[in-house]
């Protein structure tokens, strides 16, 4: 009988040590993550969208699209007539477009709509590039649109945009608590702010040149950009589109001076 039972006993511990060593293999064995991964690639990740009001009374810029057509562009570009803000500012058509803007400099004032549209200011842009003629028409004007003549301000660079706030869709251009606020936003990103000017006192304008003057801008000189090759590969291309669109608006209303 004992012969017996020491064989079974035997074979008993064999089968459970060959158990055993399965289940801790499996417990143990290493993790393939690419037989798992394709659970997270294949659930769509979605970013969230900011709802936002493209209208020109809350003008928090939308992103803004490739432009593919380098020829006719500059068609597309937003504009006002005069009186649209309740104030006279010519005959001529003023840009309203933000694309018309410097690179760099369009994607800070896209920053500073944000900033107050976070702190329940709406802002409406109310020129962004201007033209020669159309800075000689402010000229003409007299001193209280402008002493700068053609070519003298930063607005025909791109690097200048005027804005104005919006309450119960009404320009707002007196309150002056609401425009303090308006300008620390700009000043915090750098910008030059028109309301700390005596005169003009200019509370709507905002201009980055990166340190150079209406000189050096005028002699083709671009203002240097933090971080360029990274955040703008492309600026020169950009600059070039730019520049032949803003052509193509110097002659539309050059026309316009001549008829």
């Amino acid at each position: 009988m004992r012969d017996l039972v020491k064989p079974l006993l035997l074979l008993s511990l064999v089968s459970f040590s060959f158990i055993a060593h399965a289940q801790f293999d499996g417990l143990f064995s290493p993790f393939d993550c690419r037989e798992h991964a394709e659970l997270f690639y294949n659930e769509p990740v979605e970013e969230p969208i900011v709802t936002i009001d493209s209208s020109i009374f809350a003008a928090v810029p939308e992103e803004m699209e490739i432009t593919v057509d380098t020829i006719n562009g500059w068609k597309q570009w937003s504009s006002v007539e005069n009186f649209t803000f309740g104030k006279d500012r010519g005959a001529m058509t003023m840009i309203t477009d933000i694309r018309a803007l410097h690179p760099y400099f369009r994607d800070q004032i896209r920053t500073l709509i944000a900033a107050c549209h976070a702190k329940g200011i709406e802002l409406a842009v109310v020129e962004s590039y201007r033209t020669h003629a159309k800075q000689n028409e402010y000229k003409v004007m007299g001193k209280k649109y402008t002493s700068s003549g053609a070519g003298r301000s930063k607005h025909q660079y791109g690097l200048a945009i005027d804005v104005v706030p919006i309450v119960d869709s009404v320009a707002v251009w007196d309150n002056k608590e609401l425009w303090k606020k308006i300008g620390v936003e700009g000043e915090k990103l750098g910008l030059r702010w028109g309301g700390r000017w005596r005169t003009p006192y200019d509370p709507g304008h905002f201009e980055w040149t990166g340190g150079l003057t209406s000189v050096h801008l005028s002699q083709g000189q671009l203002p240097p950009v933090p971080k360029c090759d990274m955040l703008y590969p492309c600026m020169e291309e950009d600059i070039r589109i730019l520049r032949k669109y803003w052509k193509e608006w110097e002659i539309t209303q050059s026309a316009m001076t001549r008829k």
